[in-house]
Parts: structure tokens; sequence; C-alpha cells
């Protein structure tokens, strides 16, 4: 055997482990982007739902506020709205 076959072999190994890391990395890069993706949609669903909730919360008090001050008469709505504002 010449040594040129021994260095040959040998590179060519190297470069197989080299290839079979890459394709690794490769696919653990893909596997974490997919992930963190799906995380971040996660999230935004999460955030989109609290602020609907909310909305729904603070129309739900307005309105409730809007009945309270139209079955009031015109002196009760305006004493409490004086008792409010010099608190």
């Amino acid at each position: 055997m010449s040594i040129e076959l021994i260095v040959t072999g040998i590179l060519s190994v190297i470069a197989a482990l080299l290839a079979a890391f890459g394709l690794g990395h490769s696919k653990g890069k893909s596997t974490a982007e997919a992930k963190a993706e799906k995380q971040q949609t996660e999230e935004a669903a999460a955030a989109t739902k609290a602020v609907a909730e909310r909305r729904v919360e603070a129309t739900k008090g307005a309105s409730d506020v809007q009945q309270n001050v139209s079955h009031q008469s015109d002196d009760d709505v305006d004493s409490q709205l004086r008792d409010k504002w010099t608190r």
C-alpha cells in the first residue's frame, strides 16, 4: 500500500464524518426553528384571545354603566358625577 492510498482513505473518513455532522446540525436547526415558530404562533393566539376577552369585559362594563345612567334621574347622575370629581 502506498502512502497516497492511506492518506486518501483517512481523508475520505474525515469527509464522511464532517458530512454526517453537517447533516445532523442542519436537521436539528430546522427542527428547532419549526418548534420556535409554533411557540410564537401559540403565544400570538393566546395574546389575541386575552385582548378579545378584555375588550368584551370593557364593552359589557360600559353597557352596564350606560344602562344604570339611563335608569337614573338627571339629579342622581349629576350628584354622582360631582361626588366622583370632588374626591
